[in-house]
Order: structure tokens, then sequence, then C-alpha cells
């Protein structure tokens, strides 16, 4: 019998772990699951084994309520990433594999880490590549992780990026601003004709909507695209609020009380699967 994939998205963030699981039939989208299991505060003091195990029980307990033909998409804090912009040379055509060593060689002078503790990921819109790199220890810890539990990991995301799987699906413009709270940090990207303007902070001293808008103004010039904002807390202060609910035709499972906590797994289930960049 024909087993329907579900497609994963994980997301680990200061105090929690959200799963959501999601499926397509006939190009109608379901949300099927949303999980969430708490993480004591001391995660981040913890050995690394420790965190391992702590992690690897609640991926177990989660997978076995899993159907067998399922995928896993994962996101980093955009905080863990290193991000950059190359102008491929006009006078040459570059293809594989002679692309992916030129831009290997930028990345090697452009950012602070050796190329042997990094993974660099790319992606080429016109004639420019955008760069993001990794380090390799923190890849190779979820490979582990998500392979001990019996998941399988097909792709890696930065957070702020995932908004836009959401937005696309829930009929937002592609040129628009996306902003979203959870869990005391802002995450935000700018339209799709912009890829590199994306980010994510603590909330420290910015602690409303209007704030975080002054800051992207400041950083960007004035904000003359339409602004949508997606969360829990501050949609009083949003003139265009959404919600992930509006990506799907039909929900299968009871909502959880604090939707917004589940916004970047929501969009690392929704991505598509890579046509346009290579990991090297």
């Amino acid at each position: 019998m024909y087993s329907q994939k579900w497609n994963i998205g994980i997301d680990l963030c200061q105090a929690s772990i959200q799963l959501v699981a999601t499926k397509q039939n006939r190009k109608r989208r379901y949300l099927c699951e949303c999980w969430q299991h708490n993480i004591p505060n001391e995660i981040t003091s913890q050995s690394e084994h420790d965190r391992y195990e702590m992690l690897l029980k609640i991926l177990i307990q989660w997978r076995r309520k899993l159907p067998k033909n399922c995928q896993v998409s994962m996101a980093f804090s955009a905080l863990r990433t290193l991000k950059q912009q190359v102008t491929l040379p006009e006078q040459v055509t570059l293809k594989q594999p002679e692309l992916g060593w030129y831009l290997q060689s930028c990345a090697e002078k452009l950012f602070p880490l050796s190329s042997e503790d990094l993974v660099i990921d790319y992606r080429v819109i016109d004639n420019r590549a955008y760069l993001n790199g990794v380090r390799k220890s923190e890849i190779v810890f979820w490979q582990n992780l998500l392979h001990d539990s019996g998941f399988l990991l097909t792709a890696i995301d930065v957070a702020p990026c995932v908004l836009r799987y959401i937005a696309r699906y829930a009929g937002l413009p592609d040129e628009s601003w996306l902003i979203h709270y959870r869990q005391g940090e802002w995450l935000w990207t700018g339209p799709v004709s912009q890829p590199a303007t994306y980010n994510q902070i603590q909330e420290n001293d910015i602690t409303t909507l209007p704030q975080i808008i002054a800051l992207l103004n400041e950083n960007n010039g004035p904000l003359k695209l339409p602004l949508y904002y997606i969360g829990d807390h501050h949609k009083s202060q949003a003139v265009h609020s959404w919600s992930l609910l509006q990506a799907f035709h039909n929900h299968t499972v009871r909502l959880p009380h604090q939707l917004g906590d589940f916004v970047v797994a929501t969009g690392l289930a929704l991505r598509d699967k890579d046509r346009d960049h290579v990991s090297s």
C-alpha cells in the first residue's frame, strides 16, 4: 500500500523544542501534528553529551508516533550562522564544479573560521551568490542526533528565512517584510528581491513591535513595502497580522494554545526541495 510522505519541521529555541508534521495531497496541505517539549534553562551550560542524551530521548518518543515515511528539515538560529555575498565575474560563466570551487575559495577569505571548521551553503540569484556558513561540529551534532532517533534529515535552513515559506502558501506577497516574535527574540526577513536581508536578535531593549520596525527603518531605509507580523504577542501593535493556519487547507490536530511557538517548525515542514543551491 502507498505510504504518503510526511514532512517534518523540528525547531529548537530558547525554552522548548517543537515538531510540526504536514502532508500534501493533490496540492492541498494538511497540518497533522504540533508537538512541543519544554527545555530546561540550563541546557546551554550542559555538556554536549548531556544535551545530546536529553534531546535524543525527546526525539525518540516523537519518532515512535510518526509514520515510517517522513523526512525532516531543521534550522539554525541566524545568530549561529555567518553570511556573505559574492558578485560573480561577468566575463566568465561558471558551472559546476568550477562554481563550487570558486565560491569555496571566496568563503575562505570572507569568513573568520577556516574552511575545515565550516560547512558552506550558497544560493545563486542572477549574478550574485549568497553564502551561509555554519560550524561543522553543529551540523554533525544534529545529523547524528536525528539519525540516532530514527529521522532522515534532508534539509538545514536559517530560522528567519523559513518565514517566507509559510508566507508563500498563506498568500502573502513576495515583496513584503515579515516579522515574528517568540520566546524573547525577534526574527525578520525582507522581500524576496533582497535574499540577504534577514536577522534574529534577542529581545533585550527592543520589547515592542514599533521598536523593531524602527530598527529596520534605521538599517534598511524607510520600509516602503507592506509589513506582516506573525506571533502570539504584540498583534494589537501590527497593521497586518497573520496566522500559520492560512498556509493550510485543513488541520487534523488539536491546536496548541501558543500557536506562535510553532511558526519556524511549520515553515520548515512546508519547505520545498532545494533546486538552486548547493552545499560544499
